[in-house]
């Protein structure tokens, strides 16, 4: 029997030491007590403005407290790669985070995030990659943040013609009458590709354009290199100016002159990146257009501030930053 009587006292101190964690481990701080947890997903951090406009994010996150409590985020990079990013909203779906950030690979996918994301009441700020408008009507817990790509078109349309008014005889290198001019375009089909294409020859209609060559560069500098390469020497020869739909498309096209020893032609860009910046300071690349990026991270902060505070009806569901001209006006004949 004395064996019987320490197997139970045996079991009985197992259970107690059981019991005991399960009570220490219910006292415990839950997760969500600690932390408000985020989810940011972005369509692919080799994007030289998202890689910016991330860190922008970050330095705004970690300096913030809701109701005393600290903001623990994750950041999924889908690399460009729509099916790598649908493996990641699933993932994150799962940690039912308290909002998420998402710049998507494919804005036409925003009806099924935005249903899935509501399934698990998690709240979302869509930005930068604009979606149809119709589908952010789709739930209430929405938002969209990013730059009005046709008024940024508008404004490299408006320096081409200063530059053209200002400068034709240097401009017009060939004495045609005509300003010979390739456009590079982001992703076929994209909004923001046909947002800045409609507005760049909208606003410049009352330029004499000849359109040599029309290329998509996905928004990438080594295809927009790889691309500008194809085109026939007597092309190249004859582009005037180069109109892009992103600075990085824009410095592929810089490369491929530097490579080759050849005078620049009139370039402009959107974003305003740092390198970009550096070579219009120069007097090497004519312009580009600064999307206002902080002034979306500034607004993407107050919304997702707003909502954790539970008030989600202060901001209207889209909102635009303002786009302005960063331009050398001295280009010269010696580039």
């Amino acid at each position: 029997m004395k064996w019987k009587t320490e197997k139970y006292n045996f079991i009985l101190a197992g259970l107690f030491v059981l019991m005991a964690g399960l009570i220490v481990a219910w006292k415990l701080p839950k997760r969500e007590d600690c932390y408000i947890h985020m989810g940011i997903a972005v369509y692919d951090l080799n994007d030289t403005f998202m890689e910016k406009y991330i860190r922008t994010l970050q330095d705004m996150i970690e300096k913030t407290e809701i109701a005393g409590r600290k903001i623990s985020y994750e950041i999924y990079n889908a690399d460009g790669k729509n099916k790598k990013q649908e493996k990641q909203l699933q993932y994150m779906y799962a940690q039912e985070y308290d909002i998420m950030l998402v710049n998507l690979v494919e804005p036409a996918s925003a009806a099924s995030v935005l249903n899935e994301a509501e399934e698990k009441e998690i709240p979302v700020i869509l930005y930068n990659r604009e979606v149809a408008e119709k589908d952010l009507q789709i739930v209430k817990d929405v938002w969209y943040v990013g730059t009005d790509g046709k008024a940024a078109g508008e404004i490299q349309g408006k320096l081409l013609k200063e530059l053209w008014d200002k400068q034709k005889q240097s401009v017009d290198r060939n004495q045609n009458g005509k300003l010979d001019y390739i456009l590079i375009e982001g992703e076929e089909s994209h909004y923001d590709t046909i947002r800045r294409t409609n507005g760049f020859l909208e606003s410049g209609r009352e330029l004499p354009l000849k359109q040599l060559g029309n290329l998509t560069a996905d928004w990438k500098r080594e295809i927009a290199l790889e691309k500008f390469a194809k085109l026939d020497e007597e092309t190249i020869r004859n582009t005037e100016a180069v109109v892009c739909n992103n600075d990085d498309m824009a410095l592929g096209v810089y490369d491929y002159y530097k490579k080759h020893q050849m005078k620049l032609p009139v370039i402009i860009g959107i974003n305003n990146s740092q390198e970009m910046n550096q070579k219009i300071r120069l007097g090497e690349i004519y312009g580009t257009v600064d999307n206002n990026m902080e002034d979306q991270a500034a607004r993407i902060y107050e919304i997702m501030k707003s909502v954790l505070n539970g008030v989600i009806d202060k901001y209207d569901k889209i909102w635009y930053s303002m786009p302005y001209e960063i331009v050398n006006s001295d280009i010269s004949e010696e580039k």
